[in-house]
């Protein structure tokens, strides 16, 4: 084998390396997309649990995430190549936007409370 087949090898092996690292991204991004969309359903189910004031506040707090999940799940379409970005973006979002229903539902009981 000479130098240039080893060469060429080498190259189609770290191809074939890339393009399932980009696979296994994708799929690290799909899940972490799943995990997100299971805490939002649980938090819409304490939101129609819970009958306090700020319900209204609650629900639009919820739906934002939602949309950020959303567009998150649609930017990943298609786009292997950023999805590891796409999941840290979704994770940020949703984080923030879960920290806002804690915060809210933390406000309604001490409300609830007076």
């Amino acid at each position: 084998m000479t130098d240039d087949d080893h060469i060429a090898q080498l190259q189609a092996q770290i191809d074939r390396l890339e393009a399932r690292q980009s696979e296994l991204y994708e799929k690290l991004a799909e899940a972490r997309l799943d995990q997100w969309k299971g805490r939002l359903e649980d938090l819409e189910v304490q939101v129609h649990l819970g009958a306090m004031d700020t319900n209204d506040r609650v629900n639009a707090l919820v739906e934002k995430a939602r949309e950020r999940w959303n567009e998150a799940k649609s930017k990943l379409g298609g786009a292997t190549s950023v999805a590891s970005d796409v999941g840290e973006t979704v994770r940020k979002g949703v984080e923030s936007a879960v920290e806002d229903v804690r915060q809210a539902l933390l406000d309604a009981k001490t409300q609830a409370k007076q």
